[in-house]
């Protein structure tokens, strides 16, 4: 019993994905326009980007999305091309393939995009070694009007307008716009600054959450746990993360009530309404 109670009494702590679940929940349908990539379908959904393998305990890619007609994209963030980087996005892709294989869901066109920061003006988009070729779709956002961007967003927010789609998917970017680590962590904390003014919660949830996940590789550490515990108590997500304990105490409740755990017991532990418990353990007996 000690056991299900720890288990319980950590749902408060299993904020881990909440990142996710605000991308996921907001993604859908968005397009990669505003970014230079016009000839891709608009995004179905988003799919988990850690991928466990043998080797190692996981790795993880950027972003990976399900667009519409079935096509997979994986989008990645970069600062530093790198050889091996196509060997990299090539095993992202696989993987995701895999798993959606596993959905009923056969991948007919990938896309690997590459998104590079102000530090990189130009490289190779393409290797082939005969058998394996591998083309990327490149976005060098050194191309992109860091001043002039930032102003048309500022007047946007500063004027209380709804945003388009395509202007939160350049804000997510925005950050990324500037060359060297520390115009990146200076145009991080001014942009996230601005999206903290936007009232919209549901856009301003999504935008920081995009721009976390845009800069991971790029962020102070520390910088990043403050805009993650800003991110926590925007209303969207506070609503995402007690749907997220509602369903785990659900999954504990069945497994307490599977190893003949009485109901009482469980209503303790869970804190879960009795009714609510009668109604979703009577469902489990009769499965």
């Amino acid at each position: 019993m000690e056991n299900k109670s720890n288990t319980v009494n950590d749902i408060a702590h299993t904020n881990k994905d909440i990142i996710a679940k605000v991308l996921t929940e907001n993604y859908r349908d968005k397009s990669f326009s505003a970014y230079g990539l016009k000839n891709v379908p608009r995004i179905k959904r988003m799919l988990s980007s850690s991928y466990p393998v043998v080797t190692a305990t996981e790795f993880y890619g950027d972003n990976v999305f399900l667009l519409e007609g079935d096509w997979l994209l994986v989008l990645e963030y970069e600062s530093q091309p790198l050889w091996k980087d196509f060997i990299k996005y090539t095993k992202y892709a696989s993987f995701a393939i895999e798993r959606l294989l596993k959905e009923g869901i056969q991948v007919v066109k990938v896309v690997i995009a590459v998104l590079y920061t102000g530090d990189v003006q130009k490289t190779a988009n393409e290797l082939d070694l005969g058998g394996l070729r591998i083309r990327l779709e490149q976005i060098y956002l050194s191309k992109f009007d860091t001043d002039l961007l930032y102003s048309e967003l500022k007047a946007k927010v500063m004027a209380k307008e709804r945003l388009s789609d395509e202007d939160i998917m350049r804000f997510i970017i925005l950050p990324l716009t500037q060359p060297d680590k520390k115009r990146k962590q200076e145009l991080i904390e001014i942009t996230v600054s601005l999206v903290k003014q936007i009232e919209d919660d549901a856009q301003q949830a999504f935008i920081l959450a995009g721009i976390l996940t845009a800069t991971n590789k790029f962020i102070d550490p520390e910088y990043s746990k403050k805009v993650k515990e800003w991110l926590k108590m925007t209303k969207v997500a506070r609503l995402l993360i007690e749907e997220g304990r509602e369903e785990e105490k659900i999954e504990i409740a069945k497994s307490m009530y599977s190893e003949g755990i009485g109901i009482e017991i469980i209503e303790r532990v869970t804190k879960l309404p009795m009714d609510k418990l009668k109604e979703l353990l009577s469902e489990v007996a009769l499965a």
